[in-house]
């Protein structure tokens, strides 16, 4: 995960918009595997922010990369 937020300044927008859901994505799985383990309010907090990333990930791809790299 770590080389795709490196390289998203050489992403065109597509691709910088397809790398910002892969991470909602995992970090969706992230709040999965919380809960299976306990870890209730790490897995709400988690599921929160992949859900606001996902929801602003066209705006965040064509923001400034700096800006996405911050947010990843």
């Amino acid at each position: 995960m770590e080389e795709n937020i490196n390289s998203i300044r050489s992403a065109s927008i597509p691709e910088r918009e397809e790398i910002i859901v892969n991470f909602a994505r995992w970090l969706e799985t992230a709040s999965q595997d919380a809960l299976v383990y306990g870890e209730g309010r790490f897995a709400v907090m988690s599921a929160n922010v992949a859900q606001a990333i996902r929801l602003n990930a066209d705006e965040l791809a064509r923001d400034n990369p700096e800006t996405t790299e911050r947010v990843l």
